[in-house]
């Protein structure tokens, strides 16, 4: 099969040729284009280590949607070669009650996409991996008092590294996923990753954490389309995953009734809500797994309406304030850890030591807004097993009502650990520990971190 050939090298005018039908930007000079749609030569692009032309290779992440069918449409169409790869990363009959698998209905509908674009679909699984380098992780997390997003670990470790090591191992050039971003590449020639042009539906907030090494040869078919689009052309093409519902909940393990699930792995320990108000104790809850900063509380036999504002682990209490628009749900600082950067290394301000003024999102639906950011260092000893966070770093305290635990990554290093210190142009609400904090300048994604405390709420100060 000659998708299975593995090409060597691209000449380099036709690389460029093949770059502007993925939605990239080479250096400086080439104008982003509206959509794949609008191009008829490419089929001429590409050449084998023989010397044959032939077209170039791409593997679609079929993961049984709307949008990696279209991705999949849309580089067939331009004439690539094109074969797809579906994903098997949970096991549901695992779970309690589970008898059905909903990653069969999944592979089922990628599986009839394929068939009808003619092109090959091959399973992979990385049930081992997605456990032991994203799911581990995420209940240790949640068992710390954290809220863990494995949507970015998930995007690093499997569908940027694992899986596509699988597709150039299978004679593909590039590895297409039907994510709403955009790739271009800088001055001094690094790539960057860009928000997707549809604001509501823009996924750079996952993409976050993952490398340079990646970005050199995955392409974003998607990343210029409107969402209403991509489903417009799945419904003209017949497509069978053209009014498919879109995917949600956690990564690869789709959606569940939280609660019951991260029961099954993480201990749940019921304590009770304490109102930060009058520390009046107003209810029992199931368990601080089950709960996330600004989160509804709903305590039983409560007439108003009471949110989570904070947890103390030692003590499993879960801190609840009346009404969404309480000041102990807002700070205007916080502390972020585990630093990812999509250029390798941080910007050239806080490299010497300057604040940097950028835009940022503490959750993935929020929209940007300005912050200044810095790097401030910790000790070993600030960061080590089961340190109680009532205590500063550098001088930079948490909120009292942010309890958490916090353990080593194992490490004997005496190195300082990098911090990043944000300040928040105006309050921020429900800054939540453990989610990533991603900053922006512009359209660029610059990297980010995961939130390691907020800084004393506005009921606080």
């Amino acid at each position: 099969m000659s998708m299975l050939n593995s090409a060597k090298e691209l000449v380099l005018p036709k690389l460029f040729t093949l770059l502007r039908y993925c939605t990239r930007l080479p250096i400086g000079c080439m104008q982003q284009f509206r959509a794949l749609s609008s191009f008829s030569d490419v089929a001429e692009v590409g050449v084998s280590d023989r010397g044959h032309e032939r077209k170039p290779v791409v593997a679609v992440a079929m993961s049984g949607g709307v949008d990696s069918s279209v991705a999949a449409l849309l580089l067939k169409r331009q004439g690539f070669e094109v074969f797809g790869l579906h994903m098997q990363n949970w096991d549901s009959q695992d779970e309690k009650g589970m008898h059905v698998c909903p990653g069969d209905q999944d592979y089922e509908d990628a599986r009839k996409v394929c068939k009808q674009l003619g092109i090959d679909l091959f399973q992979v699984d990385y049930h081992r991996r997605y456990w032991l380098d994203v799911f581990e992780s995420f209940t240790r997390e949640f068992s710390m008092g954290r809220t863990p997003n494995p949507d970015l670990p998930c995007n690093q470790y499997i569908k940027f590294d694992a899986l596509l090591e699988q597709a150039l191992h299978m004679g593909a050039d590039w590895l297409a996923t039907g994510h709403y971003a955009r790739l271009s590449q800088s001055q001094e020639g690094s790539w960057q990753l860009l928000r997707g042009v549809d604001r509501n539906k823009d996924q750079s907030y996952f993409l976050a954490s993952v490398g340079q090494a990646a970005f050199h040869k995955v392409i974003f078919p998607l990343g210029s389309l409107l969402k209403s689009e991509v489903r417009k052309i799945a419904t003209e093409a017949g497509l069978q995953t053209a009014n498919r519902r879109s995917s949600a909940g956690i990564c690869f393990v789709g959606r569940r009734q939280f609660s019951e699930f991260i029961a099954e792995y993480v201990d749940m320990i019921p304590g009770p809500f304490v109102s930060v108000t009058d520390k009046a104790v107003l209810g029992t809850h199931t368990g601080l797994p089950a709960y996330t900063f600004g989160q509804r509380a709903r305590i039983a036999g409560a007439t108003e309406a009471w949110y989570v504002v904070g947890k103390d682990v030692k003590n499993h209490i879960v801190f609840v304030a009346q009404g969404s628009a309480h000041p102990a749900l807002y700070c205007k600082s916080a502390v972020a850890d585990s630093l990812f950067w999509i250029s390798g290394q941080p910007p050239k301000n806080l490299q010497v030591n300057k604040p940097l003024n950028c835009l940022f999102k503490a959750r993935y639906a929020q929209a940007l807004r300005a912050c200044s950011v810095s790097l401030l260092y910790a000790r070993p000893d600030e960061m080590s097993v089961q340190r109680d966070f009532s205590t500063a770093i550098d001088g930079f305290k948490p909120s009292q009502f942010c309890c958490m635990q916090n353990v080593s990554d194992g490490s004997s290093s005496e190195d300082p650990t990098s911090l990043l210190k944000v300040h928040f142009q105006s309050p921020a609400k429900a800054i939540t520990p453990g989610q990533a904090l991603v900053l922006y300048s512009g359209d660029i994604c610059l990297g980010g971190g995961l939130i390691h405390f907020p800084g004393p709420t506005l009921f606080e100060v």
